[in-house]
């Protein structure tokens, strides 16, 4: 029998209580799984700015959440519809985060609260702390912002 990584999948509305209630989940499990405190709440803010962003720049009525732990990097994914415009929205805030130096962006982000009400600070900040690489895909209906961080 060939061991698993472990990974975690939630479909979920996006309302402030369940962002805050999975942000303790994912921490206490990434604790379990034996990574450090400090990179566990990296993970457990990565997912909270994640589907932050996804709620205010996508689809308040779904997301799907997807926790991968791959040994040597944490993937973090959510994914939701969106419309053309909020799609455009999402890869201009990945773009400016993944612009330059992770500290550069970190600063221009404290600079430039949000992006069309979007905070960007967070992500930005995960950048430049945890070394995290943001990325975007999409589809015609569906957006998937996604979070990778060595561990």
């Amino acid at each position: 029998m060939s061991r698993q990584l472990p990974w975690v999948h939630v479909e979920l509305v996006p309302l402030f209580l369940q962002v805050r209630n999975l942000r303790r989940f994912v921490r206490d499990f990434c604790v379990g799984m034996s990574l450090r405190p400090e990179y566990a709440e990296h993970v457990a803010m990565a997912s909270a700015e994640l589907l932050e962003v996804a709620a205010k720049g996508a689809s308040a009525q779904w997301a799907r959440y997807d926790l991968r732990l791959l040994g040597t990097f944490t993937e973090v994914s959510v994914t939701s519809a969106a419309t053309l415009k909020q799609r455009e929205t999402l890869l201009s805030i990945v773009s400016e985060i993944s612009q330059g130096e992770a500290r550069d962006a970190y600063a221009r982000s404290l600079e430039r609260a949000s992006i069309d009400g979007i905070a960007i600070a967070g992500l930005c900040r995960l950048r430049h702390e945890a070394a995290a690489e943001l990325a975007l895909t999409q589809s015609e209906e569906e957006v998937c912002l996604i979070l990778r961080a060595p561990i």
